[in-house]
């Protein structure tokens, strides 16, 4: 039997999103160092990033809100391999709850020490808090912002 042959190749596909009303007005807001939720009328959580409808309910949702530049660490990870643009490694990447928010938006984590990693640094580990950062020109996009641990203050 004949061994198939590989080709290597890669796809650059250009294409464009549109991403709703609700995902615009989190955008825009990043340009002026705020985070938007929206909060469901019928169970009261508020998701973060926002959505058009309640993840939990289904139903529409109207109402947007600032929410806090702290929050909890809910999941956290260390990558250390690197990969196809990618941060240097060891970098830090954790789902924080935002204070005012019922979910967890994802980001990267700076100013802790990852130099040894035998043991997760307390300053990342699950219930600990951090703060919202941002960078001196706001693009309007996710990667504005990342998290800063803020020690034991509770």
């Amino acid at each position: 039997m004949t061994t198939p042959t590989r080709i290597p190749g890669e796809w650059h596909i250009p294409y464009q999103y549109t991403i709703g009303t609700f995902a615009t007005s989190f955008f825009e807001a990043l340009h002026e160092q705020r985070i938007l939720g929206c909060k469901c009328v019928k169970c009261g959580r508020v998701s973060v990033p926002p959505k058009s409808f309640c993840e939990y309910c289904f139903v529409p949702v109207e109402e947007l809100l600032e929410v806090g530049h702290e929050g909890v660490i809910e999941a956290v990870t260390v990558v250390t391999a690197p990969f196809a643009g990618s941060p240097p490694v060891p970098y830090a990447v954790a789902y924080v709850r935002l204070d005012g928010a019922t979910s967890s938006i994802c980001n990267y984590v700076r100013g802790a020490d990852l130099n040894s990693l035998a043991e997760l640094p307390a300053a990342l580990r699950i219930g600990s808090r951090v703060r919202v950062v941002f960078g001196e020109n706001p693009e309007g996009r996710v990667t504005d912002f990342w998290y800063e641990p803020i020690g034991d203050r509770q």
